[in-house]
């Protein structure tokens, strides 16, 4: 649905010149309205040109309209993301119209735009969302949502359409049909997805939810099936590497199954924003952002230990191989001191198997090979944990489990002789690996959050059991700072699971669990390349020392410009030199 901005023109061209000298129209320029003007230069909506040209005319003309509009109400978000939102009313008809924009120092940029027109007991909502990356990769969605009320009962129906960054089209259709009556609220509802690869899925769900106060407990009953087919791009920069990939994935589920129970007391008024994320930018999380990345440079200090009593007996007389059996515990602990907080992990396990392992080796005239193959059947029971505490808050993780499984793996190796580059060793490689395991194992693990940054104090866990039979492999290629990983895997398992929260988080106090299970067969791949940007730092600098070295001594300083300064003097005067004697002076 869109706003018609007639009026505004309307009243643009209206306006004589003797209006404009007067006292009213002057109190616009006297507002403070443009006060985040740098967010909005920041997030100009000429840099969503990308993510708005999947969307038909008349949507990407509302968005660019309400974008200039001078009516718009204009919203810096907690993570720096800007929201333009207007509304009108004629007669029984309110239509509301709202942008949020925002775009990164990397160049990512992402866009929300949502229409609302509501007449009566009738209302009719479509949102468009896309994101693209700096690569120019774009994701995108269109939902159109209506609903009708008469009395008690709510319906809804919906049509989602979902594109990824290769054009694959995806359709989801959606209904459901809510009734109230005093305060308690009954719902169900069904939907169908379909691709363009001739997949489908399908869910129906049963809710109640039933207020008392400001306590509202809902229970709810999801089963799913059917076959669905996802597409993720990523991209990651750390201090060391850049990578960017991209993951496909196939499930099929015949059975799937979720029963859960949750009680949220309203305990004050929620405080989220319309921001694509309800973390606030602000001085401190800069800081620690900042910490975190000298850390990754060493800014810390570690202390470590590991154990490992492991006893093994060996079969085998060849060196490169073993053959036999593997019983014992180990582990490990550590602590960390640096600007990206306090860091703390501790690991033990016990294990007892049967293995059957062989390795080799070879070294040639223009580089080496190696290879492993192996074979095992083993049980283990751990338990692991780790914490952190930083300017935003704690987090912490526990698990415990015992699993069994089976294991056959071989992976190999070829590498090129390094030679330098700019003072740096490189080469190329190529290394390959395939596993394939059947295990079944049982385990529980928890989480605690206490965050400043949105305000959270969250502790939920898990427990369950599976089965699984999973086949992978996976393909390295690489030249020097460059290389190229393309990976598969497919899979066949089922799981029985049992989830508890317990919290505080945007003004609501929450508790609950679920129990489910489900059996599924599931296959996917994924491409990523990877850039070591430490490498390439690493050539540049040296390729500078060697530029800029003038005396010859490996080292930079004032010696290297007094010694550019003289050869220049050097070369001014034998060029004047050769002029004269050119011209017999």
């Amino acid at each position: 649905m869109r706003i018609d901005n007639g009026n505004t023109r309307a009243t643009r061209s209206s306006r004589s010149p003797s209006t404009t000298h007067t006292a009213p129209p002057a109190a616009p320029r006297t507002e403070p309205r443009p006060a985040p003007a740098p967010a909005q230069r920041r997030d100009s909506f000429e840099s969503q040109a990308r993510n708005t040209e999947r969307f038909g005319s008349g949507a990407r003309n509302d968005m660019r309209r309400l974008d200039r509009s001078p009516r718009a109400t204009i919203a810096t978000n907690r993570d720096g993301s800007v929201t333009r939102s207007q509304s009108n009313t004629r007669g029984q008809t309110t239509r509301t119209q709202e942008l949020t924009t925002s775009q990164s120092r990397f160049g990512d940029t992402r866009l929300k735009f949502t229409t609302n027109s509501k007449t009566g007991g009738r209302e009719t909502t479509n949102t468009y969302s896309a994101r693209t990356d700096m690569f120019g990769r774009t994701q995108s969605s269109h939902q159109r949502e209506s609903s009708f009320e008469r009395g008690d009962v709510k319906q809804t129906r919906s049509r989602t359409t979902t594109v990824d960054s290769r054009g694959n089209q995806k359709d989801t259709r959606a209904e459901s049909r809510q009734v109230t009556q005093g305060e308690r609220a009954e719902t169900t509802s069904h939907s169908v997805t379909t691709d363009s690869r001739g997949n489908r899925a399908w869910t129906q769900g049963t809710s109640t939810a039933t207020k008392s106060g400001n306590t509202t407990t809902t229970r709810s009953t999801t089963r799913s099936g059917g076959t669905e087919r996802t597409v993720q791009d990523n991209n990651s920069f750390t201090a060391d590497a850049f990578s960017l990939g991209r993951t496909t994935e196939r499930k099929n589920t015949p059975f799937n199954t979720q029963h859960n129970v949750t009680r949220e007391r309203q305990i004050r008024p929620g405080t989220a924003d319309d921001g694509f994320t309800q973390t606030k930018k602000d001085r401190l999380g800069t800081a620690q952002k900042g910490g975190d990345l000298l850390a990754q440079a060493g800014a810390k200090k570690e202390w470590k230990n590991e154990f490992n009593h492991v006893t093994e007996n060996n079969t085998s007389k060849d060196p490169n191989s073993f053959v036999g059996s593997r019983v014992g515990t180990s582990g490990s602990e550590s602590f960390s001191v640096g600007t990206d907080g306090l860091n703390a992990s501790y690991k033990r396990e016990a294990k007892a198997g049967v293995y059957a392992e062989t390795k080799g080796e070879t070294k040639g005239k223009y580089g080496e090979a190696s290879y492993t193959a192996g074979a095992k059947a083993e049980a283990k029971a751990g338990v692991d944990g780790n914490a952190k505490l930083n300017l935003n808050g704690l987090e912490a993780t526990g698990r415990v489990g015992a699993s069994a499984s089976v294991e056959a793996s071989a992976t190999g190796k070829a590498a090129t002789k390094s030679v330098k580059v700019a003072g740096v060793d490189v080469n190329a490689a190529v290394e390959g690996k395939v596993r394939a395991s059947a295990e079944v194992s049982a385990e529980a693990e928890g989480t605690v959050k206490v965050t400043r940054n949105p305000p959270t104090a969250i502790a939920e866990g898990s427990a369950g059991a599976s089965a699984v039979a999973k086949a992978e492999a996976e393909i390295k290629a690489s030249a020097g700072p460059f290389s190229v990983k393309v990976d598969a895997y497919a899979s066949a398992g089922a799981e029985a699971k049992a989830t508890g929260v317990i919290g505080y988080e945007d003004g609501k106090l929450k508790i609950g669990g679920g129990l489910g299970a489900a059996v599924g067969l599931g296959a996917g791949a994924s491409g990523t390349v990877e850039v070591d940007v430490k490498q390439i730092g690493n050539m540049a600098k040296n390729t500078a020392v060697k530029v800029a070295d003038a005396n010859g001594d490996g080292k930079l300083g004032m010696d290297d410009a007094k010694a550019v300064v003289d050869g220049a003097k050097n070369a001014v005067n034998d060029a004047k030199d050769k002029v004269a004697d050119f011209f017999g002076f």
